[in-house]
């Protein structure tokens, strides 16, 4: 974890119009982009696997060459027995970048939970031991409810994995309770502050209640790692990289006064 410490990231999947898309069609090349990254003091990305995968080899060999980290590989595949080659190519993936930290989901089926357990301890072995598994507890998935997913790990009974927290959702009491089951293990958060229509707001538009948030995470001693994930012009009318961009740089402001 010390690798990840006090670093910001941006996401590359907030750039990408397509992230939603189905199927995946990324719609620019992140190596056009990391000199900006690096330049705007962002220490590092958390790289959309599709930015990775469903790229050119050139684009591939660029991403590995620009000198800009993919400090954590953000994998979708699944933990269900028909998904072990997704897994074994995430691995492969996660090696080739180096990523200290890998950003996945449990899947959403209660009665596959025994399955999910038994592909997770194998990917743990698989994924290189210096990348930890990083669980974003979405949802929809089984692991959703904090406390699920402190039974869940505990029936794990493998180390190398943390926890991922949305560090700006509204329920406070939420938050609070990730740290209370989970204290040092949660050591990444994504941020996007939404309003209760689901749009992204700045953190700047609303700094009490990102304050807050982030009071709280100091208060228990967080210093792990934030990716800037969604910010304001995401999935509005109009949405465009450009102003995507700018948000971006402003959410690396205030958090890097803030934090």
């Amino acid at each position: 974890m010390s690798n990840r410490n006090s670093q910001i990231l941006i996401g590359s999947i907030l750039l990408d119009l397509n992230r939603w898309g189905n199927p995946k069609t990324p719609s620019y090349e992140v190596s056009d982009w990391t000199d900006r990254f690096r330049e705007a003091g962002f220490d590092g990305m958390e790289l959309w696997e599709y930015h990775a995968t469903l790229c050119s080899d050139i684009e591939r060999e660029k991403l590995l060459s620009s000198n800009f980290p993919a400090t954590i590989y953000n994998t979708y595949c699944d933990f269900d027995d028909p998904s072990a080659d997704a897994r074994q190519h995430a691995a492969e993936m996660i090696d080739l970048f180096g990523s200290v930290g890998v950003k996945f989901n449990v899947g959403k089926d209660p009665a596959l939970r025994d399955t999910y357990l038994n592909n997770l301890r194998a990917w743990r072995e698989q994924v290189p031991q210096t990348c930890t598994l990083l669980c974003e507890c979405h949802p929809g998935t089984i692991v959703e409810d904090p406390d699920d997913a402190r039974a869940f790990f505990d029936d794990l009974s493998v180390e190398g994995w943390e926890i991922i927290v949305h560090c700006f959702i509204p329920e406070m009491d939420i938050l609070k309770r990730w740290f209370d089951l989970f204290g040092p293990k949660v050591t990444h958060a994504h941020t996007q502050l939404r309003d209760e229509n689901s749009n992204v707001h700045l953190l700047n538009d609303h700094p009490e209640r990102a304050q807050t948030a982030l009071d709280l995470m100091a208060e228990y001693k967080f210093t792990g790692s934030i990716t800037v994930e969604f910010s304001k012009g995401t999935r509005e009318p109009g949405e465009n990289m450009n102003d995507l961009w700018t948000a971006a740089k402003a959410d690396l402001s205030f958090l890097r006064a803030h934090v």
